[in-house]
């Protein structure tokens, strides 16, 4: 870990990669699901059909996402309060602001008053009252299979984080003594318990357990948990010395809850699914920044350290090439054999990863650099 007390700058080590690792499973779940139809007899081999359904697990870098979120936004705050005994709730806000609005209206904008007047372009029925509050998740229940305009659809997860953090400034502002740390477990802990129920009562709702807040929001408490075991526990040092073979045998039975997880968490037991899977990606996350004995650490993987600061871009922009994409290819006639779905894969990630890079260094970064001022 690095911090400087001169910009209160603090770097936890391999989240970037592990980010950009969230950011590359969910683009695999969607170039093989968006667009699906348009593919040819190759997409219904065998083995081919296997592979498609290990690329539908990859909407569990969404859970990723928010494990790895709850945990970094709680450390940073309670990182704040060691440094000034209290949080500054306007300034939190303002960070929160800085790094999530200007990529979420950008794509918003484009989907509700560009794309409808471009070649083909939709005319979306999502409503853009309840996206421009943060409530997309909640619109996409409730019209979202009427709808296949995706790019919009890809905000709901970021308009879920915003939800949570919304509310820590709720309370944060309305409670002074919240702003010491002490209840943050107790907060967390609620908001656990909230889902399971929540879960429990809409296990057979598919929308909405995928999509509703409450049905998700666990798995940013749980992050949160593990950032106040570190700050507040002295957990860091109890894992730090893991032994390689542990390391491996929870990876090994993580990944096989989240691939097997229709079969382990069926009906009711899909309450408890989120609470299984967010505590392996807590661990996961624990695991990356602090253990000695790891087997492999993200930001070692070439690229993903680099890359893991374009994974916000990446992810927002990611669907509106899938689309474009996949449309281009049909029109050619590029559709019928499996070099041409890989030729397809590519050039989506590719041309996502550019446009990702010119986000970042000529909207994102300029409007980052603000931040500074308000830690």
């Amino acid at each position: 870990m690095k911090s400087t007390e001169a910009t209160k700058h603090i770097f936890l080590p391999n989240l970037n990669g592990l980010r950009f690792l969230g950011a590359i499973l969910v683009f695999v779940f969607h170039i093989f699901t968006l667009g699906k139809e348009i593919w040819g007899d190759f997409f219904l081999a065998p083995l081919f059909q296997v592979i498609a359904k290990l690329a539908a697990k990859g909407h569990h870098g969404v859970g990723l996402f928010f494990t790895l979120s709850g945990f970094l936004i709680t450390y940073l705050l309670l990182s704040e309060i060691d440094r000034k005994g209290t949080i500054n709730v306007p300034h939190f806000l303002i960070r929160r602001i800085l790094r999530i609005w200007p990529l979420y209206f950008i794509i918003l904008l484009f989907g509700f008053l560009i794309f409808p007047h471009l070649p083909h372009g939709i005319h979306t029925v999502h409503s853009p009252l309840y996206y421009s509050f943060f409530l997309s998740n909640l619109d996409e229940i409730w019209v979202g299979a009427y709808d296949s305009l995706n790019f919009l659809t890809i905000t709901w997860s970021v308009s879920i984080e915003e939800q949570f953090y919304l509310s820590w400034i709720f309370l944060l502002g309305l409670f002074p003594f919240f702003r010491k740390g002490k209840l943050f477990p107790y907060f967390f802990g609620l908001i656990i318990l909230i889902s399971i129920v929540f879960r429990y009562l809409n296990f057979a709702d598919e929308r909405t357990m995928y999509y509703h807040t409450f049905a998700v929001v666990s798995d940013l408490a749980i992050g949160g948990l593990a950032a106040y075991a570190v700050k507040r526990m002295a957990f860091a040092e109890r894992i730090a010395g893991m032994k390689k073979w542990m390391i491996i045998a929870i990876y090994g039975i993580g990944i096989t809850c989240l691939v097997a997880s229709t079969k382990l968490f069926p009906n009711e037991l899909r309450s408890i699914e989120r609470l299984i899977q967010g505590s392996f990606f807590a661990f996961v996350v624990l695991e990356q920044v602090y253990c000695r004995n790891s087997f492999l650490k993200m930001d070692r993987i070439p690229g993903f350290k680099n890359a893991g600061e374009l994974t916000y871009g990446f992810y927002m922009y990611h669907c509106i090439f899938i689309y474009y994409w996949s449309i281009f290819f049909q029109q050619n006639g590029w559709t019928n054999s499996l070099g041409y779905f890989i030729l397809y894969a590519m050039v989506v990630f590719f041309s996502t990863y550019l446009a990702a890079f010119l986000s970042m260094k000529f909207i994102e970064r300029p409007i980052l650099n603000l931040k500074s001022r308000y830690r």
